[in-house]
């Protein structure tokens, strides 16, 4: 089976990685994905929110006792063993500028028509702007210190081992994410994508045109835009705003157009909306922008990727294209696949599992932390008296409360994912009124915002009980059934016989994932 490998590079690459976990936490992914980062912001807000997603991922996963019919957190993610490696910084010093990574001013003494040389490549600013914070928009200067990859450090030496261990062609498929239009992405994407660096390295190098490496990636072209900040323009000598992106972009294109490089299929993506996703921020834990749905447009790319049928022997070259068709984006307008035969059978699947791991983390938030909160023999509903029956005296049968021991670790660390979840698809739904997925006025009380407070909805409160049946926009499907019917159509027709579940908090969770999966088939009409 071939090796899936998603490669992140910049802000941009980070978010498409966040959106890539969530759709893997409902389900919807391989089996198996290796996944590493790239940035030299290692304080950045994009980067410490996708980080803090795969950690909570991983946990979740190890912790929870799955059965073959319940598919969350179903993907294996693989990370080097040392958290730290996840990310390659590129410098190992703080306050690195251009000219202390190429010695110039050394140089200037040794080889001075070399350092005039580089002097006509790159202005003052370019060699001493510090770049611990990315590249500022500068892709020529990240060109140069990017060129290099320590293949015998991590995290590229997690992809190296797997060359080392499989001669078979196109069976490691490596697949990169980066902005054309930023710093950080568009000067890794095609230095990763160069012949020599990955595709036709010395160790993955077959033949002359054979390759253990199968190179994808999603060129991700202009799709957001932020708020300025008139302030921090003043004060820094180098960044990029919104008005630089077409520019940016026509110049990277007719790069991509000329240049001969080692990819093997590329997906273009991009978006007209120009919707904001936060405020200005030259890098660092300021730059943490909004979740949009082209980050999931582009994991569907990486998974289209990843399912395609083995490839034998040189590859063909491919090209694809994501856009819009009209002025809004609903469940059916994602491209879930590039076999015209699959897109609506994919779409289904898509809808289906985000649908019900929404629902279950709203359900698991609201409802299932009140009973978690609620004194054991005060609970009267019938799944919990079925499954969750112990005599609290006897010390031994505690084993059996969710809120007890490990139990509690697992269910603690789930509501920190399932609250991260239930930001990221509620934060898609914009002001624009055009992304139609997930209502998030369904679900939360007020717009959520990084950075502050995130209040979920009661579902119980005789006003809000119906919100729950309402929860896909502009469905007229939706039949808009109650709390009290997730409880006796899904909670308590829940049956956890021959599946061996041993553990309470995988039992507890188990019941709200299912109960979800039987509300939304009643209420939505999926599954």
């Amino acid at each position: 089976m071939p090796k899936n490998y998603l490669i992140g590079i910049g802000g941009t690459g980070a978010r498409v990685v966040e959106a890539t976990i969530n759709l893997c936490a409902a389900g919807y992914g391989p089996d198996e994905l290796s996944i590493f980062l790239i940035d030299p912001d290692a304080g950045n807000g994009n980067l410490t929110r996708t980080k803090t997603t795969i950690t909570n991922y991983i946990k979740c996963r190890n912790s929870l006792q799955r059965t073959a019919d319940i598919p969350i957190f179903k993907t294996h993610i693989k990370i080097p063993p040392d958290e730290k490696g996840l990310v390659w910084e590129i410098f190992s010093d703080r306050g690195t500028t251009l000219s202390n990574f190429i010695n110039y001013e050394n140089t200037k003494q040794t080889q001075p028509e070399l350092a005039e040389f580089a002097s006509i490549l790159f202005t003052r600013n370019e060699l001493d702007t510090e770049l611990n914070e990315g590249f500022r928009g500068h892709p020529s200067i990240g060109a140069v210190v990017m060129s290099n990859p320590p293949q015998d450090n991590y995290p590229f030496k997690m992809l190296f081992d797997d060359l080392a261990g499989s001669k078979k062609a196109n069976d490691i498929r490596v697949f990169l994410v980066g902005s054309v239009f930023g710093g950080t992405g568009a000067a890794g994407f095609p230095t990763f994508g160069s012949k020599q660096i990955l595709k036709f390295h010395p160790f993955a190098k077959l033949l002359e045109n054979v390759s253990q490496i199968l190179l994808g990636g999603a060129l991700i072209l202009p799709y957001f835009n932020f708020d300025p900040d008139p302030e921090a323009e003043k004060t820094e000598k180098m960044f990029v705003t919104g008005n630089d992106f077409p520019i940016a972009t026509k110049a990277a294109l007719q790069y991509y157009n000329e240049k001969d490089l080692g990819f093997d299929q590329i997906y273009f993506i991009g978006d007209s909306l120009a919707q904001k996703v936060g405020k200005f921020s030259t890098g660092a834990k300021d730059q943490e922008n909004m979740p949009h749905y082209i980050e999931v447009v582009s994991s569907l790319a990486a998974f289209d990727f990843f399912e395609q049928p083995e490839i034998k022997g040189e590859t063909d070259k491919m090209l694809f294209t994501a856009c819009r068709d009209n002025k809004t984006i609903s469940w059916n307008d994602l491209p879930t696949s590039r076999d015209p035969l699959l897109i609506r059978q994919t779409q289904t699947a898509l809808k289906s599992l985000m649908t019900n791991m929404t629902v279950f983390a709203y359900t698991f938030l609201t409802l299932g932390k009140k009973i978690l909160n609620t004194q054991h023999k005060e609970i009267k509903d019938a799944w919990y008296a079925e499954y969750f029956r112990f005599n609290e005296k006897d010390e031994k049968e505690k084993v059996k409360d969710p809120r007890q021991m490990q139990h509690k670790d697992t269910l603690d660390v789930f509501s920190r994912f399932l609250s991260d979840y239930l930001f990221w698809i509620a934060a898609m739904d914009d002001a624009s009124g055009k992304v139609n997925l997930v209502d998030k006025k369904m679900l939360v009380n007020g717009e959520p915002m990084i950075g502050k407070p995130f209040n979920l909805i009661n579902p119980e409160d005789e006003t809000t009980r119906r919100n729950i049946g309402f929860l896909l926009k502009n469905e007229q499907e939706n039949k808009g059934k109650d709390i009290n019917e997730f409880k006796t159509a899904g909670l308590n027709q829940v049956t956890l016989k021959n599946r061996n579940l041993t553990e309470a908090a995988s039992k507890f969770i188990t019941i709200f994932y299912e109960g979800a999966s039987r509300f939304n088939k009643l209420n939505y009409n999926v599954n």
